[in-house]
């Protein structure tokens, strides 16, 4: 698993040794185990979950729009520079069982076997807006981190257009930090396990084990680059992020109003690890779920109700908290009081598991694996899940690369139907 603000993949560190380890616990992807995470969910204490939101300096922002070049979304989605493709074997190997894939894409070979990016956050044009489309557009955001070294949580976004669903095409925009007075801007360190594209604003959680909890950009400030050379920020020849195109600076973020939070209890100020919107309440709410790969800790599922601007309130606390049984928690997503619950394996194939609070045992999906009923039924290791709401589908994705020494990955962007859900 990815280690949800240690970035390590499934425990082991990120990038290609941690494939090298992982090649001798590797078993099939189907491979039948038993599974005990039917626990109901529990309600439990919503202190100390508040968030404070805290605004960069207007004229930071301004003096970046000044300095850059601002365009807007259709510019990145009609600059698309690589292509989604088809799927081969072993990427389509890390795909559900149950329920089945309707749409799933890959992406192209430099991204599909980088081992320095993972992906894990996802939302779309069906959370931004209302028809599914911002202007003309559809388009699915995919979010990666860096695994190590200086750019460790260093993070990208794939604006993927899929307006045309048979040709869909992307570009990368890096997620950038701005100083106070808008004159240079760093790396945002954000671990994007979870996103969501509400409105015109992108929120992602940030790090485990510190006091930011949410960073928010905005699809206002998209600025593009004048420089090519492999920095960051402002630069001899103008500004550059590592030779990317696009960047967008933050706006804001929340900090956990209690202090750091800590991914090694379960009882104190939860690290978010992923993220998803909820546009079946009112208003619409941020769901969030917390990671632990011990599992004897219960990692907790939390609400918060959005407020003005697509924005929480500037002192947010969680409307809803629950203990969750499900370990290893990859995802949350929540639609009409359903809770869904993404579990991942270290060697296997995962699980997603369905609530509804109040509701006794939550249940996930069965299938045969080999002869035995099994509830290993959902993607190798998964990440972040989000609902297009507008057409039923609930989007994903899938983390490890392909082509590591034998041991089974593929990064698969994939949809399923939310009916077919447990």
């Amino acid at each position: 698993m990815t280690g949800k603000g240690t970035m390590t993949i499934r425990g082991l560190t990120a990038g290609m040794l941690s494939f090298a380890v992982a090649v001798a616990l590797v078993a099939l992807p189907g491979s039948p185990a038993a599974a005990a995470y039917a626990d109901p969910l529990v309600a439990t204490s919503k202190t100390p979950m508040g968030l404070t939101w805290h605004a960069e300096p207007a004229a930071a922002i301004s003096a970046l729009d000044a300095a850059l070049p601002n365009v807007g979304v259709a510019t990145v989605l009609d600059d698309g520079n690589r292509a989604m493709t088809t799927c081969n074997s072993e990427e389509l190997a890390a795909l559900p069982l149950s329920p089945a894939a309707t749409a799933k894409w890959c992406f192209n070979s430099a991204d599909a076997t980088d081992s320095n990016w993972a992906p894990q956050g996802i939302t779309s044009s069906g959370d931004a807006d209302d028809d599914g489309a911002w202007g003309a557009k559809q388009a699915i955001l995919s979010g990666w981190s860096w695994g190590s070294g200086d750019r460790r949580n260093d993070a990208r976004v794939a604006f993927i257009d899929t307006t045309n669903p048979g040709a869909p095409k992307y570009r990368w925009v890096y997620l950038v930090d701005p100083n106070s007075t808008g004159s240079d801007f760093t790396a945002a360190k954000t671990h994007i396990g979870g996103m969501i594209w509400f409105g015109d604003k992108l929120i992602v959680n940030a790090v485990g084990n510190g006091t930011v909890a949410l960073r928010v950009f905005s699809m206002s400030h998209i600025l593009q680059t004048t420089s090519g050379v492999s920095d960051i920020g402002k630069v001899s020849g103008g500004w550059a992020a590592y030779g990317y195109k696009y960047v967008m600076p933050q706006i804001g973020y929340y900090t956990y109003s209690s202090g750091a939070c800590s991914m090694d209890s379960d009882t104190g100020i939860p690290c978010f690890s992923s993220l998803s919107l909820d546009r079946s309440t009112s208003p619409d709410s941020l769901v969030t779920a917390e990671y632990f790969s011990d599992q004897t800790k219960r990692g907790r599922l939390i609400r918060y109700s959005f407020g003005a601007d697509f924005l929480l309130p500037t002192n947010a606390t969680p409307i809803e908290a629950y203990a969750s049984g499900v370990g290893n928690q990859q995802g949350v997503l929540s639609f009409n009081n359903r809770w869904y619950v993404v579990h991942s394996s270290a060697t296997l194939k995962g699980q997603i598991w369905g609530f509804t609070p109040g509701g006794g045992n939550g249940r996930s999906s069965t299938c045969q694996v080999n002869g035995a009923t099994t509830t290993l039924c959902w993607s190798l290791h998964p990440e972040a899940v989000t609902y297009w709401w507008s057409t039923g589908q609930v989007w994903s994705t899938t983390e490890w690369p392909r082509g590591n020494a034998g041991a089974p990955g593929g990064r698969v962007l994939y949809s399923v139907p939310l009916s077919g859900m447990p």
